[in-house]
């Protein structure tokens, strides 16, 4: 098995191998808001469609996750944004792929 070497920790890890333990990490998932510029969000909403395009998903399923509250970043473009903005820029997106 490959090794890298991880400055970090001073040691080499072999590659698949679970890193240790560091006794400072509270291994807590963190979220954050982090600012931004303008326009930024728009962008990030055409990325995930675009991706979610490539998995084939169609507009209606697009849709769910912008509206669905178990996708935080999505729902709060939805929420701040409103349903027609999304609708517009799902419908375009998906012209832009020729769906």
């Amino acid at each position: 098995m490959n090794s890298i070497p991880l400055t970090m920790i001073g040691q080499p890890v072999d590659l698949g191998i679970p890193l240790p333990a560091h006794e400072e990490d509270p291994y807590e998932l963190i979220g954050m808001v982090i600012p931004g510029e303008p326009g930024q969000t728009e962008a990030m909403a055409q990325a995930v469609i675009e991706e979610f395009i490539l998995l084939g998903w169609h507009e209606k399923q697009l849709m769910t996750l912008f509206t669905s509250p178990l996708y935080l970043g999505t729902h709060r473009i939805y929420q701040e944004k409103g349903e027609v903005w999304v609708q517009n820029l799902v419908a375009e997106t998906c012209a832009q792929w020729k769906l």
